[in-house]
C-alpha cells in the first residue's frame, strides 16, 4: 500500500489516503521514499468508499482533500504508472485513451530499459464475457503502444483482483499501463 493514495474520477483528484503528508505533497517536499498512488475511478462514489477504506469513516468530515491539478500534474512527471479508461461494455479508445497512450509511450521511448505491464482487473470466478472484453481493451491498448514505437516484448500483462479496489464493478472498463524500471 502507498503511504499517499489519491483518486481520480472526471479529471479531479481527490487525497484519500496519506492526510498527514498533505503539507509536503502540496509544497513538493516528500521524503524520496514517500509512495504515491493514483488509482483512476470509474464513479465518484469510488473516491469516497476508497477515502473510507484508508481513513476510516467519515460522517463528521466533509471531502477528502481536492488536489490542484498542477500538484497532480507534477506527481503524474514522476509516476511510474497510467490508466486507460473504457466506457461501460466498450473497447473504443477515445481522444482521452489515446493520450494516456501516447503518454505511456512516450515514457518508454524515454526509459528504453524499463517495460510495460497492461493489467487487467477481473473477477476470478466472474461471467467470461467480461474477462473477454478486458483482453481485448488489453490487446487494443498493447497494439497502440506498438504503433507509437514500443517493441512488443516490452510489453507483459498482469491480472489484479477486483478487490484490490475499494468499489470496482465487476466490470472495471480499465487497463493500467504499468510501469516496470530497469532495476526491478
Amino acid at each position: 500500500m502507498a503511504d499517499i493514495t489519491l483518486a481520480e474520477v472526471g479529471g479531479r483528484v481527490w487525497l484519500v489516503g496519506g492526510e498527514t503528508y498533505i503539507d509536503d505533497l502540496l509544497a513538493n517536499t516528500l521524503a524520496p521514499d514517500v509512495s504515491i498512488e493514483i488509482i483512476a475511478c470509474e464513479h465518484r462514489q469510488q473516491v469516497t468508499a476508497l477515502w473510507v477504506q484508508h481513513c476510516g469513516p467519515q460522517e463528521t468530515q466533509g471531502d477528502p482533500w481536492l488536489i490542484h491539478p498542477g500538484v497532480v500534474a507534477r506527481i503524474r512527471r514522476a509516476s511510474t504508472g497510467f490508466s486507460v479508461m473504457f466506457g461501460e461494455w466498450s473497447a473504443r479508445l477515445d481522444n482521452e485513451a489515446i493520450a494516456v497512450i501516447a503518454s505511456a509511450a512516450s515514457w518508454a521511448d524515454s526509459n528504453q530499459a524499463a517495460g510495460l505491464d497492461l493489467v487487467e482487473f477481473l473477477d476470478p470466478d466472474g461471467p467470461r464475457a467480461i474477462a473477454d472484453l478486458s483482453r481485448l481493451r488489453a490487446q487494443l491498448v498493447e497494439d497502440a503502444l506498438i504503433q507509437r514505437g514500443v517493441a512488443a516484448g516490452r510489453i507483459g500483462r498482469a491480472l489484479r483482483g477486483i478487490g484490490d479496489v475499494a468499489g470496482l464493478p465487476q466490470e472495471s472498463q480499465r487497463i493500467d499501463i504499468a510501469l516496470r524500471l530497469a532495476d526491478g
